[in-house]
């Protein structure tokens, strides 16, 4: 005959292991999950260096070269002169262009440039812009934008606007003409230079960086505290006494800081798992063993 209270014991006690392995294993699986869902955020290199490249496009063939910088395009020839067609297709043709773009380091001023394209006598654009590999976070600002066609002027921006479309990959890409952004008003398109000799030139400020154009950013400082003397270090050290020998005073350890938070390392993570689901095994094991010895 089984004793009842003897069976409800181990029934609370194995129900005991099982919250305690499921506790610990919700404990392992949640700092994995905030491991492995840590945020990552875009931010500007106030120290560093960028780029910017002038990009544009016509209104019936499209002619371009949207300079756009990203991943898929940087470092290729996509946007190293004009072209039309699909890059990658069977109508993608190069044009003769020359494009100038420019290594933006520090705050002042840069001209990108194109020169000698040929538009094949087109007449508008339907896009032109000022992109660059910085990320738009607001740390850098552009003012004072100047387009010229041939030396004359033909619009300026006190403040440029950024678009924020997916094209620019999350980078500041100054707006100069654009048909398809609603909201943007941007100067006459009508202004595709003629013939094989011709220059189209844009100069803009840049501000929010930490040095000057033609200087280096200054490394930061670190100050090494200066040795200081001990009123005693000219004192000669006496001699040992014969007294007696003291033992040397014992120094007390203190024990690391303890955290809340649970740490497991990737390696050693699935040795927790198992060992937890080994531990409830066991327990189930156990009783059952002592539970069939109680029968006989």
């Amino acid at each position: 005959m089984i004793n009842n209270k003897y069976l409800m014991e181990k029934i609370k006690r194995f129900g005991g292991v099982i919250v305690a392995a499921a506790v610990a294993f919700t404990s392992v699986v949640t700092t994995y999950s905030s491991v492995a869902a840590a945020p990552t955020s875009q931010t500007v290199d106030v120290d560093g260096t960028y780029h910017a490249a002038l990009g544009v496009k016509t209104e019936t063939k499209n002619i371009y070269r949207m300079a756009y910088y990203h991943k898929k395009s940087a470092g290729s020839d996509k946007w190293k002169h004009l072209a039309i067609g699909d890059y990658g297709s069977e109508e993608y043709t190069k044009i003769d262009s020359e494009f100038t773009d420019v290594t933006i380091k520090g705050n002042g001023k840069y001209t990108v440039k194109l020169e000698n394209g040929n538009f094949q006598e087109e007449t508008n654009f339907s896009k032109m812009q000022v992109a660059t590999d910085i990320p738009n976070t607001g740390q850098i600002t552009f003012s004072d934008m100047v387009i010229k066609v041939n030396g004359t002027e033909v619009g300026r921006f006190d403040e440029p606007y950024i678009d924020t479309h997916d094209d620019a990959n999350g980078n500041c890409c100054l707006l100069i003409i654009n048909n398809d952004r609603e909201g943007f008003e941007g100067i006459d398109n009508n202004i595709v230079p003629a013939g094989t000799e011709n220059k189209i030139t844009v100069t803009f400020k840049v501000s929010g960086f930490s040095y000057k154009k033609g200087q280096k950013p200054k490394p930061a400082e670190t100050k090494t505290p200066k040795p200081t003397k001990k009123a005693n270090d000219n004192k000669k050290t006496p001699a040992p006494s014969k007294e007696k020998a003291t033992k040397p005073p014992v120094t007390e350890t203190t024990a690391p800081p303890s955290g809340n938070k649970l740490a497991v390392d990737e390696e050693v993570r699935p040795i927790v798992i198992i060992s937890v689901i080994a531990i409830a095994v066991i327990s189930v094991m156990s009783i059952t063993f002592n539970v069939t010895k109680r029968k006989k």
